[in-house]
Protein backbone atom coordinates (compact mmCIF):
# COMPACT_ATOMS: atom_id res chain seq x y z
CA UNK A 1 0.00 0.00 0.00
CA UNK A 2 1.13 3.49 -0.69
CA UNK A 3 1.77 6.29 2.01
CA UNK A 4 0.96 9.51 0.82
CA UNK A 5 2.68 12.24 2.34
CA UNK A 6 1.40 15.86 2.24
CA UNK A 7 2.65 18.29 0.32
CA UNK A 8 3.49 20.51 3.08
CA UNK A 9 5.28 23.15 0.52
CA UNK A 10 2.29 24.19 -0.92
CA UNK A 11 1.10 25.15 2.41
CA UNK A 12 4.43 27.12 3.20
CA UNK A 13 4.85 24.47 5.82
CA UNK A 14 8.74 24.12 6.30
CA UNK A 15 8.24 20.96 9.25
CA UNK A 16 5.11 18.64 9.81
CA UNK A 17 5.72 15.77 12.85
CA UNK A 18 3.36 12.66 13.35
CA UNK A 19 4.68 10.72 16.30
CA UNK A 20 2.23 7.99 17.01
CA UNK A 21 1.92 5.42 19.52
CA UNK A 22 -0.34 2.02 18.29
CA UNK A 23 -2.35 1.87 20.78
CA UNK A 24 -2.25 -1.83 20.52
CA UNK A 25 -1.69 -3.66 24.45
CA UNK A 26 0.14 -7.07 24.77
CA UNK A 27 2.34 -9.37 22.57
CA UNK A 28 0.85 -8.43 19.59
CA UNK A 29 3.25 -5.55 19.86
CA UNK A 30 6.51 -7.94 19.03
CA UNK A 31 5.38 -7.77 15.29
CA UNK A 32 6.41 -4.52 15.06
CA UNK A 33 10.03 -3.81 13.84
CA UNK A 34 12.29 -1.71 15.39
CA UNK A 35 15.47 0.45 14.85
CA UNK A 36 18.59 1.90 16.53
CA UNK A 37 18.92 4.44 13.63
CA UNK A 38 16.52 7.06 12.21
CA UNK A 39 16.04 6.20 8.83
CA UNK A 40 15.76 9.32 6.21
CA UNK A 41 14.78 9.43 2.82
CA UNK A 42 14.38 12.45 0.31
CA UNK A 43 11.41 12.47 -1.68
CA UNK A 44 10.58 14.93 -4.91
CA UNK A 45 13.05 17.36 -6.55
CA UNK A 46 13.76 21.32 -6.35
CA UNK A 47 11.03 23.16 -4.62
CA UNK A 48 8.76 20.01 -4.05
CA UNK A 49 12.18 18.18 -1.98
CA UNK A 50 11.55 16.97 1.44
CA UNK A 51 12.95 15.18 3.92
CA UNK A 52 11.30 12.25 5.70
CA UNK A 53 12.89 11.03 9.05
CA UNK A 54 11.30 8.01 10.83
CA UNK A 55 12.32 6.12 14.07
CA UNK A 56 10.60 3.02 15.04
CA UNK A 57 10.66 1.10 18.46
CA UNK A 58 9.20 -2.50 19.45
CA UNK A 59 6.56 -0.94 22.27
CA UNK A 60 4.84 0.14 19.18
CA UNK A 61 5.61 4.15 18.97
CA UNK A 62 6.54 5.28 15.54
CA UNK A 63 7.83 9.02 15.00
CA UNK A 64 7.66 10.42 11.19
CA UNK A 65 9.51 13.90 10.75
CA UNK A 66 9.02 15.63 7.56
CA UNK A 67 10.38 18.95 6.13
CA UNK A 68 11.59 21.08 3.40
CA UNK A 69 14.84 22.30 2.52
CA UNK A 70 13.77 25.60 3.97
CA UNK A 71 13.80 24.08 7.60
CA UNK A 72 17.82 23.64 7.58
CA UNK A 73 20.24 25.92 7.77
CA UNK A 74 21.33 27.45 4.33
CA UNK A 75 23.84 24.87 2.42
CA UNK A 76 23.31 21.83 4.68
CA UNK A 77 20.60 19.24 4.15
CA UNK A 78 20.15 15.70 5.88
CA UNK A 79 22.18 12.34 4.06
CA UNK A 80 19.18 9.80 2.93
CA UNK A 81 20.31 6.61 4.10
CA UNK A 82 16.95 4.67 2.97
CA UNK A 83 14.55 5.29 0.31
CA UNK A 84 10.84 6.11 0.69
CA UNK A 85 10.02 2.97 -0.53
CA UNK A 86 11.60 1.68 2.29
CA UNK A 87 10.27 3.50 5.09
CA UNK A 88 6.49 2.87 3.37
CA UNK A 89 7.41 -0.73 3.40
CA UNK A 90 7.80 -0.44 7.51
CA UNK A 91 4.93 1.95 8.12
CA UNK A 92 3.03 -0.67 6.00
CA UNK A 93 3.11 -3.02 9.00
CA UNK A 94 0.87 -0.77 10.87
CA UNK A 95 -1.97 -0.33 8.39
CA UNK A 96 -4.83 -0.72 9.99
CA UNK A 97 -3.70 -0.07 13.73
CA UNK A 98 -5.06 2.19 16.25
CA UNK A 99 -2.87 4.93 17.09
CA UNK A 100 -2.61 7.97 19.49
CA UNK A 101 -0.63 10.85 17.74
CA UNK A 102 0.41 14.00 18.43
CA UNK A 103 0.87 16.41 15.52
CA UNK A 104 2.71 19.66 15.15
CA UNK A 105 3.75 22.17 11.56
CA UNK A 106 5.45 25.16 11.74
CA UNK A 107 3.99 27.12 9.03
CA UNK A 108 5.87 30.59 7.59
CA UNK A 109 2.73 33.25 6.82
CA UNK A 110 3.20 36.65 5.59
CA UNK A 111 2.30 39.70 7.88
CA UNK A 112 0.21 41.14 4.94
CA UNK A 113 -1.74 37.68 4.87
CA UNK A 114 -3.08 38.52 8.68
CA UNK A 115 -6.29 40.05 9.34
CA UNK A 116 -6.35 43.11 11.36
CA UNK A 117 -9.23 41.61 13.57
CA UNK A 118 -7.32 38.22 13.90
CA UNK A 119 -5.69 37.75 17.63
CA UNK A 120 -2.11 38.20 17.01
CA UNK A 121 -2.30 41.34 14.82
CA UNK A 122 -3.86 42.82 18.03
CA UNK A 123 -1.86 41.36 20.17
CA UNK A 124 1.31 42.62 18.85
CA UNK A 125 0.00 46.43 18.80
CA UNK A 126 3.37 48.43 19.39
CA UNK A 127 3.08 50.44 22.87
CA UNK A 128 5.42 53.59 22.22
CA UNK A 129 6.39 56.43 25.28
CA UNK A 130 8.65 59.06 24.44
CA UNK A 131 11.76 57.16 25.13
CA UNK A 132 11.12 53.23 25.04
CA UNK A 133 8.39 51.25 23.02
CA UNK A 134 7.21 47.85 23.36
CA UNK A 135 5.93 44.97 21.08
CA UNK A 136 4.96 41.46 21.45
CA UNK A 137 6.70 39.62 19.06
CA UNK A 138 5.62 35.87 19.83
CA UNK A 139 3.30 33.98 22.28
CA UNK A 140 1.41 30.75 22.82
CA UNK A 141 -2.29 29.77 23.16
CA UNK A 142 -4.00 27.08 24.30
CA UNK A 143 -7.36 26.12 23.05
CA UNK A 144 -10.13 23.72 24.03
CA UNK A 145 -12.98 22.18 22.30
CA UNK A 146 -11.10 22.27 18.74
CA UNK A 147 -9.26 19.86 16.96
CA UNK A 148 -5.96 21.55 17.87
CA UNK A 149 -4.75 22.48 21.57
CA UNK A 150 -2.12 25.12 21.28
CA UNK A 151 -1.10 27.46 18.13
CA UNK A 152 2.69 29.05 19.18
CA UNK A 153 3.55 32.11 17.11
CA UNK A 154 6.88 34.38 16.50
CA UNK A 155 7.98 37.16 14.57
CA UNK A 156 10.42 36.51 11.85
CA UNK A 157 13.95 38.33 11.88
CA UNK A 158 13.13 40.31 8.58
CA UNK A 159 10.10 41.15 10.26
CA UNK A 160 8.15 40.58 7.44
CA UNK A 161 6.76 37.32 8.18
CA UNK A 162 5.45 35.11 11.31
CA UNK A 163 5.77 31.16 12.27
CA UNK A 164 2.80 29.81 13.37
CA UNK A 165 3.26 26.46 15.14
CA UNK A 166 -0.05 24.57 15.49
CA UNK A 167 -0.35 21.15 17.78
CA UNK A 168 -2.69 18.63 17.61
CA UNK A 169 -3.11 14.89 19.40
CA UNK A 170 -5.89 12.64 18.39
CA UNK A 171 -6.58 8.73 17.86
CA UNK A 172 -7.19 7.61 14.46
CA UNK A 173 -6.64 4.48 12.26
CA UNK A 174 -3.05 4.51 10.40
CA UNK A 175 -3.89 3.98 6.40
CA UNK A 176 -2.59 5.21 3.67
CA UNK A 177 -4.03 8.59 3.66
CA UNK A 178 -3.48 8.82 7.65
CA UNK A 179 -0.47 11.74 7.17
CA UNK A 180 -2.40 13.40 4.94
CA UNK A 181 -6.15 13.37 6.51
CA UNK A 182 -3.83 14.47 9.97
CA UNK A 183 -1.77 17.24 7.90
CA UNK A 184 -4.63 18.65 6.46
CA UNK A 185 -6.78 19.42 10.69
CA UNK A 186 -3.72 21.60 11.06
CA UNK A 187 -3.99 23.39 7.77
CA UNK A 188 -7.73 23.88 8.28
CA UNK A 189 -7.16 25.03 11.80
CA UNK A 190 -4.52 27.58 10.62
CA UNK A 191 -6.79 28.94 8.46
CA UNK A 192 -9.53 28.96 10.95
CA UNK A 193 -7.69 30.34 13.79
CA UNK A 194 -5.00 32.39 12.31
CA UNK A 195 -5.91 33.50 8.70
CA UNK A 196 -9.94 34.06 9.17
CA UNK A 197 -11.18 37.60 9.72
CA UNK A 198 -13.49 37.46 13.21
CA UNK A 199 -15.68 40.27 10.73
CA UNK A 200 -16.66 37.89 7.80
CA UNK A 201 -16.84 34.87 10.02
CA UNK A 202 -19.77 36.30 12.29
Amino acid sequence: MTIVLPEIEKANCKSFTACAQVVTKGKSLTKFRSGTKPLVASVGRRRTLRFVRLCVEKTGHLHLDLATSAYFTKGWKPKPTHTWSRIQAILTDYIGQKIQVRTEAAFAVPLQKLPESGFIRMLSVESKSPKASMKLIGGTFSVTGAPVQRIAWSLGRAGKEIEVRLRSTVETTLNGTYLEELFRLLTESLQLFVLSDERNSQ
